[in-house]
């Protein structure tokens, strides 16, 4: 999520991609001299003394960076009622900062590093700021993070956090020499082994005035606690905060007595209990929540595909032309798509390639966990788009006042109104088109901004979604922000698109 302009106000566009994605990246904020200035300190610096700690005599230019006007703009901007520095400059060197599995998230809540939105207005108490003092090339490993992760209601899978399973869902920033990278601090971040040589990367914590710092015990009393304090039990002193550190001693309570118990930390009881009955796979579930959509691999074999194939190839004296659907998006201009309707009521045998798909069994077991039982269809067609058909327009999102637009978590369950389907007759390739979503837009409190919308200033944040034949990929109809690229292949773009609807919703579904 870049910005190319480096301001000291932050923009309606970099509050939309912090919103939606947690991260922002701000080029080419420090000259060519800071980033030698600091580089020169850097190698002036005694390897015991790598954490650069202000008192050091070196430090002298991370002090400035501190300072720094675009800096300390965003965090005016983003802090909620003032700032104060909560993690000192660190090095993120091999030395320093080795591989490590990925940290942050929102579980357990720390207000410290919080981010939410209410009231139209937004509320940031924690960043992150991370200083590229070298080229860091895409694929050469180092800071990581998980996109519209400060967002997720789901437990992160632990092969995501330490990098056994990354399943596509961590980015690793490309950055240059003076760029910036503020993040939000629940955001999933960390470091993966760097791939050759480690790149200067130096990182800075901040924190709203309003939390307690991260690290830091409460202050002790110069006049010391009074006498009367000695007569307390030691559950009494831990929560009177007597020589307390953070993180304090856990109290426990079986609602008859209290006590002291194991190593200081949290405890923070909770009603939800996981159910190995339930058929969600788990990464499934978190991949879902946290991006809006999900890619099921291989659904339909050869003789069912071959089978769609053919239907439309006989029907194709019922394929109509559609009307513009780019939205005037000059980015997205062509000629007008293809689609083949009626698909349940085809003359035999072409119906029943498309009757199979209505209730098939990998996809009832994922609606079924997405929406709840109930969902209807709502409409299907086949779209079959040659190239230089139109691309769609950036369409949908989360808005509060249309119950089609809903996305939600409550007690360990999803629910999405409106869900769309679309079952792959051809290959999706890298540069081909077609479906693109913004992940994480289904929990967005900030309207599209219009470079966005017009593909014009995308900031990294359009998905494009490579398929396979007999994929399917199922995303939020109407609670996600999505939209499709023109076809640039020589081979039709097929694909047969599904709207079911919950059961909530009382538009009847169409049977064709």
């Amino acid at each position: 999520m870049s910005s190319d302009n480096p301001q000291t106000e932050i923009t309606p566009e970099d509050e939309f991609c912090l919103d939606v994605a947690g991260y922002l990246v701000v080029r080419g904020v420090l000259t060519g001299e800071e980033v030698a200035a600091c580089n020169e300190a850097i190698d002036r610096v005694s390897k015991r003394d790598r954490m650069l700690e202000w008192e050091s005599p070196w430090c002298d230019p991370f002090v400035r960076l501190n300072e720094h006007p675009i800096l300390t703009g965003y965090l005016d901007e983003l802090c909620y009622l003032g700032y104060q520095l909560d993690r000192p400059p660190r090095l993120l060197d091999e030395e320093v900062a080795p591989a490590e599995p990925l940290g942050g998230g929102g579980e357990p809540r720390n207000w410290s590093g919080a981010y939410y939105c209410g009231n139209d207005a937004r509320f940031t108490l924690g960043v992150r700021a991370i200083w590229a003092l070298e080229d860091v090339a895409e694929g050469d490993g180092g800071f990581s993070l998980v996109p519209c992760s400060h967002k997720s209601f789901v437990e992160t899978p632990s092969d995501v956090l330490d990098g056994r399973d990354d399943m596509g869902v961590t980015v690793q920033p490309a950055l240059e020499a003076g760029d910036l990278v503020l993040t939000v601090a629940t955001l999933l971040q960390g470091m993966r082994p760097w791939k050759g040589k480690a790149k200067r990367l130096l990182s800075t914590g901040y924190i709203s005035r309003l939390v307690r710092r991260s690290n830091e015990a409460p202050a002790d009393d110069p006049e010391g606690p009074p006498q009367w304090v000695d007569e307390m039990t030691p559950e009494q002193r831990v929560i009177l905060g007597v020589d307390r550190p953070n993180p304090a001693p856990i109290v426990y309570s079986d609602g008859k007595r209290t006590w002291v118990g194991g190593e200081p930390g949290t405890y923070h009881p909770t009603t939800m209990i996981r159910d190995p009955e339930c058929q969600i796979d788990e990464k499934e579930f978190y991949f879902w929540d946290l991006n809006g959509y999900l890619l099921v691999r291989n659904v339909m074999d050869e003789a069912w595909l071959a089978a769609a194939n053919e239907a439309i190839d006989a029907c194709a004296d019922l394929i109509v032309k559609g009307g513009d659907i780019s939205h005037g998006t000059k980015r997205l201009a062509g000629t007008a798509p293809s689609s083949l309707s009626g698909l349940f009521e085809l003359p035999s045998p072409h119906a029943e390639p498309f009757r199979r798909m209505i209730a098939n069994p990998a996809l009832v077991e994922r609606l079924n966990w997405m929406s709840g039982s109930g969902f209807v269809v709502d409409a299907a067609r086949a779209i079959i788009y040659e190239k230089g058909t139109a691309g769609h327009g950036v369409h949908s999102g989360p808005y509060p006042g249309s119950a089609r637009s809903i996305y939600a978590m409550q007690n360990g369950r999803t629910y999405c109104e409106t869900i769309n389907v679309a079952w792959q007759l051809r290959d999706v390739g890298a540069g081909d088109g077609g479906f693109f979503g913004i992940a994480g837009s289904h929990k967005t409190n900030h309207p599209v901004p219009e470079g966005v919308r017009s593909l014009e200033d995308e900031r990294g944040l359009l998905r494009h979604v490579e398929m396979k034949a007999g994929d399917l990929v199922i995303f939020m109809g109407s609670a996600q922000i999505h939209g499709a690229y023109p076809w640039q292949n020589e081979i039709p773009r097929r694909a047969v698109i599904f709207n079911y609807v919950s059961r909530n919703l009382e538009k009847p579904p169409k049977r064709s």
